[in-house]
């Protein structure tokens, strides 16, 4: 084999091998995260749902490095699912360079 033949390493085919892609809980300083849990617990208390504390964030990291590259907020774990599912399968389709400027990455 020739070096013609070796693969483009500087050129990976898709978003996927320059990516990882993950879910995370959502980083909160401990002063907010203490006023979510006590709103949390009043609102169980008066008959509500507990939803406050338990904000998820899909994350994408470099696969070089583990260096932040993308976060993306989602209120509940449904649409976490639903926004994880929807970038894994541009991270399996598009090129890096069409991955970045789909998300403003630039």
């Amino acid at each position: 084999m020739s070096a013609l033949d070796l693969p483009d390493t500087d050129d990976p085919g898709t978003a996927g091998e320059v990516y990882l892609l993950g879910l995370e809980p959502r980083r909160r300083g401990r002063v907010r995260q203490v006023v979510y849990s006590v709103l949390d617990l009043w609102c169980a208390m008066v008959g509500g749902t507990m939803e406050l504390t338990r904000g998820i964030d899909v994350v994408l990291r470099h696969r070089e490095d583990g260096a932040l590259a993308l976060i993306i907020p989602a209120d509940d774990p449904e649409e976490a699912a639903f926004t994880l599912e929807h970038v894994r399968e541009q991270l399996a389709t598009l090129s890096p360079a069409e991955f970045r400027a789909t998300w403003s990455m630039d």
